[in-house]
């Protein structure tokens, strides 16, 4: 059963059969449907209180750790939808503590080594972890001097469910200039339209490397925004960068541009 078959079943349901439908049936759908899914019930304008509250609760046994979701029903008038969401933050804050001690104790490991094949065995292994604690890791480790090593963690993170994608954008502002090449390399392996604003504000960033690899990531992005940005970058200092520009724009409007 699709993911649309699932849920043209469910919203036609009245509110306690669609309760009973959450708790029967969704083990069906794998956990990056089971969030969307559950997601679409919350945004619903119909759904009943009733069946809100179910959702949530659903959504936190997924380990969705998104806390403006929750806390948007902390205020609610039904008991039930708002006790929900104080369960799962309570529930969530726990596990952050522990998920930052397993977090920093990686990379403290991986501080330790500057061998950088000890660095990618250790990468590679916790990438086949699925606890939430890996996806911090790997952001953080993008700045890990091993092009290698990156290029690995870009393609791990390109592939992976990403909920939240603010962090990744944050690290933009941070230096070393190879972690900010890696994240626009992730961010244009995803498409993330969301990053546009904060691909603007480097588009003056000291590293050629940096305003060449915003050129590509904005060439995979597409979209008005993107030309907007990629113009602007055609005026750029380096000959490196204006080439990149121009084949970006190439590849996302019928206008051509000469370098």
């Amino acid at each position: 059963m699709t993911l649309e078959d699932f849920r043209s079943e469910f919203f036609p349901l009245p509110p306690q059969e669609q309760v009973k439908f959450i708790y029967t049936r969704i083990e069906n759908l794998s956990r990056e449907e089971r969030i969307r899914f559950l997601l679409s019930v919350l945004q619903e304008k119909g759904s009943s209180p009733l069946v809100k509250a179910t959702a949530l609760k659903f959504l936190r046994e997924s380990s969705f750790q998104e806390p403006e979701v929750y806390e948007s029903f902390l205020g609610d008038d039904f008991r039930a939808l708002a006790n929900a969401a104080k369960r799962a933050l309570k529930e969530f804050e726990e596990k952050d503590r522990k998920d930052d001690y397993y977090a920093e104790a990686v990379l403290r490991k991986l501080k330790s080594h500057s061998d950088k094949d000890k660095r990618f065995k250790i990468l590679k292994a916790i990438s086949r972890l699925e606890a939430p604690w890996v996806l911090r890791v790997l952001m953080e480790a993008l700045a890990d001097p091993s092009e290698a090593n990156r290029d690995f963690l870009i393609r791990e993170l390109g592939k992976r469910e990403i909920w939240n994608f603010s962090p990744v954008y944050e690290k933009l502002s941070c230096p070393p200039w190879y972690r900010k090449s890696a994240v626009l390399k992730v961010i244009g392996r995803r498409r993330e339209s969301a990053a546009l604003p904060a691909i603007r504000a480097i588009l003056a960033d000291p590293n050629v490397d940096v305003r060449k690899s915003a050129a590509d990531a904005l060439g995979e992005i597409g979209g008005k925004e993107s030309l907007s940005l990629l113009v602007e970058l055609t005026k750029d200092p380096s000959a490196y960068v204006r080439q990149a520009a121009v084949f970006s724009l190439r590849k996302i409007s019928s206008v051509r541009f000469s370098g």
